[in-house]
């Protein structure tokens, strides 16, 4: 596997790939079980439903639990995953390799820039395929297992506008890395531009008015023509793989014009921004002064430009959904009535015509949840096993320092970095509720949020508790990143049975979500659980890193 670039680029991405994957597969198998026997329910529920709400969820017609866990897997979960992994695998294939300094050593074999990115590229369109193809035919089987027809229903074809809108993704963050050289920004734009076409290409089209702007959003042309049940659209598609080329070329020119900063995070096109006078200005207050005055602001300080963009992304989502309710809050209230108590249980049980509830969906049941714990995931992974990439780990515990402290104060600068966006956020929902004229309560808002920071601080918990059993980043990253995806469609599914809705409570987004704190207040028992679990982690996580012998 390390006869070439491409073969070890395959090497290095197969167990993510192989983890995304058993995810998709896994949410599949649990919201079947979840469903099972409520065919009927299921039909009479969706059967009323307005064609726009089935629209914004890729289905045309639903019949039963499988046409529904299909179409979210196709529609949802795995173009997710797999955008994600694609993201990783962009970002890192040119600005990874020089921020490890081992471009050099590739580009010394002897390699062209261009053959070294053509390899990375061709590595990650061929890990997204087999992944897309496994997560289809995984799920078909498992849909077949419990009893589902799916002959009506195009899979394969779901599967290719996936890996369609996956590759979109990666080469994006290709693009980026390479004309910039930093993973940072190609992976932060990225997964950005990702959450706001996901967004815009769902909420755009119920605005008779706006419709039309979905267009410009690379997610309209991913599912918009409803692949899983009409199968293949070639106009869509060929929109999808045109930018995919034209990110493609770009990259390679980037590359090819720009001086490679080996172990650096800086590129040309950084340092050009830099040389400006407001560009200076704007990057020296982004970056800012790293502080080491202990190892717990030091920590945080190292994280400030991830922490800043991640911010700043959430507080003017946050902001901006508000003043959108006025334009939809008709809409929302035809389609709240719309929806039966049972399904109800799919949202959160939350009144989507409200602006709690309105609130509840855009912003705290899924964007939250995935920037904080996708935030949290690379500050608690870096935490541990970073030091010891980096090769710093010897030179931290040659202070007089034990590595019980050294777990501390990490999880110091983690909860630090989780509190800063959960202020962001919470300020971008009462500026948002303002402008709108909406009203909600700043009490309800600070513990929406407050519970959302928990539930951050636990998976982050998590990839420190990895990060330290392992010494490896990815796996912990990896590892997090697939416990809290089938924690949350675990709680999504389980609780729509009433036959085994107590398992739900094995989730932590049960205590997150449980009761709709925006709309009725903190549940001051489910944030005690919360942080129960976090401080359990926590001490876990001592053991676990004392135990092991520090590789340097």
């Amino acid at each position: 596997m390390l006869a070439n670039v491409f073969t070890k680029s395959l090497r290095d991405r197969q167990i993510a790939t192989l983890v995304g994957v058993l995810g998709v597969i896994s949410v599949a198998i649990l919201g079947l079980w979840a469903y099972a026997d409520l065919d009927d329910q299921i039909a009479e529920l969706y059967g009323g439903l307005p064609e726009g709400f089935l629209a914004l969820i890729g289905l045309e017609v639903i019949t039963d639990a499988g046409t529904l866990i299909l179409g979210e897997i196709a529609n949802l979960m795995a173009p997710m995953v797999l955008a994600g992994l694609a993201i990783s695998m962009g970002s890192a294939a040119v600005a990874g390799e020089e921020r490890k300094g081992t471009l050099g050593i590739l580009l010394g074999n002897p390699r062209s820039r261009t053959s070294v990115l053509i390899s990375k590229a061709a590595a990650m369109i061929v890990l997204i395929t087999i992944g897309a193809a496994v997560a289809g035919v995984g799920s078909g089987l498992t849909a077949a297992a419990f009893g589902t027809d799916s002959s009506g229903m195009h899979l394969p074809a779901a599967m290719v506008h996936v890996i369609a809108i996956a590759l979109f993704f990666g080469f994006l963050a290709l693009f980026l890395g390479a004309w910039t050289g930093n993973s940072s920004i190609a992976s932060g734009v990225s997964v950005g531009v990702l959450l706001i076409s996901f967004l815009a290409a769902g909420l755009l089209p119920l605005i008779e008015s706006l419709a039309d702007i979905a267009k410009v959003f690379p997610w309209y042309y991913f599912n918009s023509s409803g692949p899983l049940q009409n199968g293949i659209d070639w106009g869509h598609l060929g929109v999808l793989f045109a930018a995919i080329a034209v990110l493609g070329a770009g990259a390679t020119i980037g590359i090819r014009r720009r001086d490679l900063k080996v172990g650096s995070p800086s590129g040309e096109l950084v340092n050009r921004i830099r040389e400006h006078p407001m560009g200076e200005k704007i990057l020296t207050r982004l970056a800012g002064t790293t502080n080491v005055s202990s190892i717990a602001l030091k920590s945080s300080t190292d994280h400030r430009t991830l922490t800043t963009i991640a911010a700043i992304v959430m507080l003017y989502t946050a902001l901006a959904v508000g003043p959108m309710y006025n334009s939809l809050s008709d809409i929302l209230v035809d389609f709240s009535n719309a929806i039966p108590d049972g399904l109800k249980a799919m949202i959160g049980f939350v009144d989507m015509g409200s602006p709690e509830g309105w609130y509840t969906v855009e912003v705290f049941s899924i964007m939250l949840p995935a920037t904080f714990i996708a935030v949290a995931a690379a500050v608690g992974a870096r935490a541990l096993a970073g030091e010891e990439e980096n090769r710093t780990m010897d030179l931290l515990l040659a202070n007089p320092i034990k590595r019980s402290r050294v777990v501390f104060e990490k999880a110091l600068a983690l909860a630090i970095v989780l509190f800063a966006l959960g202020f962001a956020t919470g300020m971008g929902v009462w500026l948002g509720s303002v402008l709108g004229g909406l009203g909600i309560s700043v009490t309800r808002i600070a513990g929406a949020t407050a519970l959302g920071v928990l539930l951050g601080i636990f998976f982050g918990y998590l990839a420190l508790a990895v990060s330290g059993a392992t010494g490896n980043r990815r796996t912990a990253v990896l590892a997090t990143a697939a416990a809290g995806f089938i924690a949350y469609f675990a709680n999504a599914f389980i609780q729509v049975n009433e036959s085994i809705a107590g398992w739900a409570r094995l989730s932590p987004f049960y205590y997150y979500s449980q009761g709709d704190p925006l709309a009725n207040g903190i549940n001051w028992g489910n944030a005690a659980i919360l942080a129960v679990a976090c401080v359990a982690v926590l001490a876990a996580t001592i053991p676990l890193f004392q135990q092991r012998d520090i590789r340097n």
